[in-house]
């Protein structure tokens, strides 16, 4: 590991540079996204959060948390970027209180997402292989509700600590994207590390061994089981984690590569440029994020193609009236 200094010499690019991608391309990717990702995302939370039988699958108490973070970056985060694009590059308005709430939801509810997706991946093999676990009221408490609201408790401490209590002078970069996104207490030499390994890339590095582990674990029991019935649920629980796990992974795993070379000290003033892009490509990760989910959760995928065939049965019916 390197000292503070030669961290602060491997972020320096930061300071100066921004995406490389044009604003223009920027702007209208993050416009022409975000609203029917937002539309999506209170669909998913509508039907999670007003239908009892989703509501009450333990499964789904992540999903909600994970969308509300996602929603919160989506409301606010992306807003805030496009507002900088299209004032010129200039964050308006232009204190630090904008740049610290910023701060908390780009990084905060970023990392939150990672810490609670790895939280879900550990838990779903509990949810396949051990439901007796979480059978009784005590049990589902201390293994599923317990865990999560520590969780929960320990992002925002954290976060809100940091990023408003540093113990440090933060700077403020009012012509890059999130006032330059770099925090003070990145450059603590506790803090720091202690944020980009145990916020970052651990649960990176959890999610992708636990849902490798979990694939590979149905897939042994079912060809020694061949239980039709046990499988189905099996077969439910795992297309609703993978595929949001492995979208994820496929820019995290890049990004917090990126990150532990500058932590070792290697390219010190290099791949700024592509740790950059990776930065931007989470903001599409979250974007797109809703609509793997609707896909992946069965109930909401019939909602939406009995929706769909009943308006379909509806216009043909109007206009079989009105041709008659």
């Amino acid at each position: 590991m390197v000292g503070t200094d030669d961290f602060a010499a491997a972020t320096a690019s930061f300071d100066t540079d921004e995406v490389a991608i044009p604003r223009p391309i920027r702007f209208w990717l993050l416009l022409l996204l975000d609203i029917p990702s937002i539309i999506c995302t209170f669909f998913i939370l509508y039907h999670l959060l007003i239908d009892r039988n989703l509501r009450w699958q333990l499964n789904n108490h992540s999903t909600i948390i994970l969308l509300l973070f996602g929603s919160t970056i989506q409301l606010i985060d992306i807003p805030l970027n496009l507002d900088f694009i299209a004032n010129s590059g200039r964050v308006k308005p232009s204190n630090s209180i904008l740049c610290r709430c910023w701060w908390i939801v780009d990084i905060g509810f970023y990392n939150g997402i990672t810490i609670i997706m790895a939280w879900s991946a550990f838990e779903r093999h509990i949810l396949v292989f051990r439901d007796q676990w979480v059978s009784t009221r005590k049990r589902r408490f201390l293994l599923h509700y317990l865990p999560l609201i520590i969780l929960l408790c320990y992002i925002y401490i954290f976060y809100v600590m940091v990023i408003f209590f540093p113990p440090c002078q933060n700077r403020y970069n009012y012509t890059l994207p999130v006032c330059n996104n770099f925090p003070c207490y990145l450059h603590d030499p506790i803090l720091g590390k202690w944020d980009s390994c145990v916020n970052n890339i651990f649960p990176t590095v959890l999610i992708s061994l636990f849902v490798v582990a979990l694939v590979l674990r149905v897939y042994r029991q079912k060809r020694r089981l061949n239980q039709p019935i046990q499988w189905r649920k099996q077969r439910k629980l795992i297309i609703q984690l993978v595929p949001i796990s492995v979208l994820y992974l496929i820019v995290n795993i890049p990004l917090n590569f990126l990150i532990f070379v500058h932590l070792c000290g290697v390219l010190e003033q290099s791949g700024g440029d592509v740790q950059l892009t990776f930065d931007f490509l989470g903001y599409l990760l979250i974007l797109i994020f809703p609509f793997v989910n609707l896909a992946s959760i069965s109930e909401l995928r019939k909602k939406t193609s009995l929706q769909r065939l009943f308006s379909m049965r509806t216009q043909r019916r109007v206009a079989t009236t009105a041709h008659t």
